[in-house]
């Protein structure tokens, strides 16, 4: 598969040219918009000059000349036993330049590789391929450091990260630092920008192989930031870091190949937003721009959950007649609101039990009978009653293992994964292999036993350390993380076409457009370089292109989760499993937001704001404990842990997680208090109305902890 990275400019670009001036000159690439330098003798970008005002962003202004490491059978050798030379040339017209390189070691050729560097409409495509590997040679990967620099005399220099949902660092005042990163479960996609005042540096990948680059470092006691992409091209170890060591390929026959091509960009803007200044947000809206998604309007208006039911071993658990007696108290006292239940421990004795295998139902729930009745039943009450599946673990001691699909690690052994299911050791699917041999029948075969309908949630399918990679390192079947998400495509396709959604575990920018919605965008407290700040770089991006939920570190980071736009619904457990109060106080504001693009981002020391495109607002001030959601008509639907949120016309629900009084400005149209009916809404479902009144300007009522209201204006 071929991948792209595009520098993409701000405006249309019109013509392209390439010129050299002399033999120790430099090639210049230009076009209405930008132009950028570039070293003749070897791939290096100077500077980008964004025209609109003549800024300058810097290239490679250390002279780090591109690593390419190379492996002689299943070792590496060493780099002063390797002898890199690249011979450029104009070709395409003369508009784009072609690096081709020729690797020796010990004058033994050992490996060549081209890298393109092309002006193509609005964009800059660094595109690598072309590998030709001599005899016992391998290419594993190659660098391309400092791509973008930011720093020295740049006023405002700063870099921008996806790491944890977004991290702002500032560079004069950073640690020195070089972070590398792959997509992995803190890591959802690969993008970094670079900019100070008068430009921003979009560096991005569509290849999920690659790795990014961020450094910091200090020259003549001025600091400087800099990106970088790693090009993989072959793998020459697996670590799965959560459970096990490194495992080496010790046979070079393992060096498993991830991709023979790839590109890499990097985009150049000025105010691209015409917000009256050049930010990371900025950044953001370049690489939102290219993506084609939207999200599911299916989950715009359900409150989403996935519930812990049993687990191999657990002296508790909750049964399926447990649970529609939760749906209906939940029905009670939120007049059937539409609900999404995710069962996790459905199937065999519980969570992760019986995999690869669904075909059995927990006998100590209710078995098949029970299950069924619950799912018919619970659709009377507006809830959806869907499976959490897991098409990635298998374990030797339940039906239907097929060592066959697989993974195998660089040994050649069978790869292990974690060790769930009260214990046992699983082992990792190879999702292309398993597509093609036997997971697509699964599908089938499940959703013609169950009736299961509009919705399943796919454990790990994007999520785990790897967020959704899998490599099979197998010489006979080899498949890297592009092969396997293939595979893991099929799978969601033959349930779309079946008429089901799949929502996944943790987000994943290569997923989004794939699937409805994911559980969890991780926002935890992780510090990556001194004096950053937390920012939703993600979020802005992804906000109004799909869903998701948010997993943070601490209850100190709770109101992350406002500010960053989540909307789906989070894990429960046999103890706890989410109820009205939630749904008001918590899921039904961000449902208001559901698929609403960001537009601004501020910060005034400890109070941070998020503006959305249709005007709607979030405040939240993490050390206060205090925030607010206020739409775009201006009214506020939440406030410090309470609620008054419209459902239909002249019907609003309330909540206060403490308790007490609650006042809310009283809505547009509700002219006579009279007719305003405040009414406590019970679990048998019963209704009791309570005293209300109306003080400048607010409706006022007195609440019970946690306790759902319904608000009505009688016209």
């Amino acid at each position: 598969m071929r991948f792209l990275i595009v520098l993409v400019l701000a405006s249309a670009l019109v013509s392209n040219q390439v010129s050299a001036q002399g033999p120790a000159d430099p090639y210049v690439v230009e076009n209405e918009q930008v132009k950028i330098t570039a070293d003749r003798d070897k791939p290096v970008i100077r500077e980008y000059v964004l025209k609109e005002n003549e800024a300058v962003l810097q290239g490679n202004i250390r002279g780090v000349l591109p690593e390419v490491l190379v492996y002689e059978g299943a070792t590496a050798v060493e780099s002063n036993a390797t002898k890199v030379s690249y011979h450029s040339r104009k070709t395409g017209n003369n508009y784009d330049i072609s690096y081709h390189a020729t690797v020796t070691v010990q004058d033994r050729p050992a490996v060549e590789f081209d890298l393109v560097y092309s002006l193509r409409g609005p964009s800059l495509v660094i595109e690598f391929g072309n590998v030709t590997e001599h005899e016992n040679f391998y290419l594993i990967h190659v660098i391309l450091p400092d791509l973008v620099t930011v720093g020295g005399n740049d006023n405002g220099p700063k870099l921008a990260i996806p790491a944890e949902a977004g991290r702002l660092v500032d560079v004069p005042r950073a640690s020195n630092r070089r972070y590398e990163y792959e997509i992995d479960w803190l890591n959802a996609i690969l993008s970094a920008f670079a900019y100070h005042s008068g430009a921003i540096g979009v560096m991005d990948t569509k290849s999920i192989e690659n790795h990014s680059i961020v450094t910091v470092y200090e020259d003549g006691g001025r600091k400087y930031g800099t990106l970088g992409m790693k090009l993989m091209h072959r793998l020459k170890e697996y670590d799965l870091q959560e459970f096990w060591p490194i495992i080496p390929a010790t046979d070079p026959k393992y060096l498993l190949k991830v991709q023979s091509s790839c590109t890499a960009t990097v985009t150049v803007a000025g105010d691209y937003d015409k917000d009256g200044e050049v930010s990371w947000v900025d950044g953001t809206k370049v690489v939102r721009d290219k993506i084609y998604a939207v999200p599911n309007p299916f989950y715009a208006d359900k409150y989403t959950a996935k519930i812990f039911i049993d687990r191999p071993g657990d002296k508790t658990y909750l049964t399926f007649d447990a649970i529609l007696d939760r749906v209906k108290t939940f029905a009670n006292q939120t007049d059937s609101a539409a609900r999404i239940i995710y069962l996790a421990g459905w199937q065999y004795e519980g969570h992760d039990s019986g995999y690869p295998s669904v075909d059995k139902v927990n006998q100590r729930l209710g078995g098949f009978d029970g299950l069924v009745h619950l799912i018919a039943e619970a659709r009377k009450y507006n809830t959806i009653i869907s499976f959490h599946d897991n098409y990635d673990d298998a374990y030797k001691e339940h039906p239907g293992w097929d060592p066959d699909v697989i993974c195998r690690d660089p040994q050649g052994n069978l790869m292990k994964g974690g060790q769930w299911a009260g214990g046992l050791q699983s082992y990792l699917i190879s999702s292309y292999k398993y597509a093609m041999k036997s997971g697509l029948n699964r599908v089938r075969s499940t959703l013609k036993k169950y009736p299961v309908r509009d919705t399943y949630h796919l454990d790990v399918l994007a999520g785990g350390y790897n967020n959704g990679r899998k490599y099979d390192f197998n010489p006979e079947s080899p498949a890297g993380a592009i092969k396997n998400f293939e595979g893991k495509l099929k799978i969601i396709h033959e349930f779309n076409d079946h008429g089901i959604d799949i929502t996944t575990e943790d987000f994943s920018g290569f997923f989004v457009g794939h699937v409805g919605s994911f559980l969890s965008m991780i926002a935890f407290d992780s510090t990556y370089f001194a004096n950053e700040e937390h920012i939703p770089l993600i979020p802005f991006i992804y906000h109004g292109k799909t869903s998701y939920g948010m997993k943070v570190s601490n209850r100190s980071q709770r109101l992350r989760m406002w500010l960053y736009g989540q909307t789906f619904g989070s894990s429960g457990s046999v103890r706890r499993v989410f109820g009205a109060d939630d749904y008001i106080l918590e899921a039904l504001p961000k449902l208001k937001l559901y698929g609403k693009p960001m537009k601004l981002y501020s910060r005034n020391g400890d109070a941070e704001r998020v503006v959305y495109e249709d005007g709607s607002v979030v405040e939240i001030n993490s050390k206060a404990d205090t925030y607010s959601v206020t739409l775009a008509d201006g009214s506020v639907i939440a406030r410090n842990f309470t609620s008054f949120v419209p459902v239909k016309k002249n019907v609003y629900f309330a909540c206060s997680r403490e308790g007490g009084l609650l006042s809310y400005p009283v809505p547009s149209g509700w002219e006579d208090k009279k007719n305003i009916e405040v009414l406590i809404m019970n679990a048998d479902g019963s209704r009791k109305k309570i005293r209300s009144d109306v003080r400048n300007g607010n409706l006022e009522f007195k609440t019970e902890p946690g306790a759902p209201y319904k608000v009505v204006y009688q016209d």
